[in-house]
């Protein structure tokens, strides 16, 4: 019970439904208008075609947000119904936690939307081998290499345990690693816009 117990479920979170949930809703934004064969008429709009992926990326994340903090919440008070004393100690860890999990939905959001605008023929397929082999795989590995990874930065502020480092300490303050994570977004909607401005995508497939 207490911290410990949250800190389990927060480990569910963190390793599973924050970075897959984004892969499944945002992977295909423009995959899906190439499919259907929509993308011809909503590339034609006076609109940027970018507002298309941030469009898209807003109606995948705004929900995921609104079901994830709450229940991480409701997670901490469960937690410490059996020691309801450590509710003053632990709320501030509570809003570590918070943050990191909105700016990692938002930043798997984007990391999503970009692969799988870069590989629209088989994006969901693209942005999992990623999130296994870097995210999962790097991130988890005890090297220095591990400070690419946004998932090493969001356990870093939701302060769960972080791999050991070989050769050296490695010690990054929390709101650099808050502040790295969420950067991660704008920089990766912007490289996504500027991607699909330029992009010519076919309909025979």
């Amino acid at each position: 019970w207490g911290r410990g117990l949250f800190d389990d479920v927060s480990e569910l979170y963190f390793r599973f439904l924050i970075p897959f949930v984004p892969a499944l809703t945002a992977s295909a934004a423009v995959a899906e208008e190439i499919e259907n064969k929509t993308f011809t008429f909503v590339f034609a709009r006076p609109a940027p075609r970018g507002a298309l992926v941030i469009g898209k990326l807003w109606a995948a994340t705004v929900p995921a947000i609104a079901v994830v903090v709450p229940s991480l919440a409701i997670a901490w008070v469960v937690a410490q119904l059996r020691f309801p004393a450590d509710l003053a100690e632990t709320w501030p860890h509570l809003l570590r936690v918070e943050l990191a999990a909105v700016a990692g939905l938002c930043a798997y959001g984007a990391l999503a939307a970009a692969i799988g605008t870069l590989f629209s023929r088989h994006p969901l397929v693209a942005v999992l081998v990623y999130l296994m082999l870097i995210e999962e795989g790097l991130g988890s590995a005890p090297i220095v290499l591990n400070l690419i990874t946004v998932a090493w930065h969001l356990r870093n502020v939701a302060e769960l345990p972080l791999p050991e480092t070989s050769f050296m300490a490695l010690t990054v303050p929390w709101w650099a690693s808050a502040l790295a994570a969420i950067a991660v977004t704008p920089g990766l909607v912007w490289l996504t816009c500027v991607g699909i401005n330029g992009a010519e995508y076919r309909t025979d497939r």
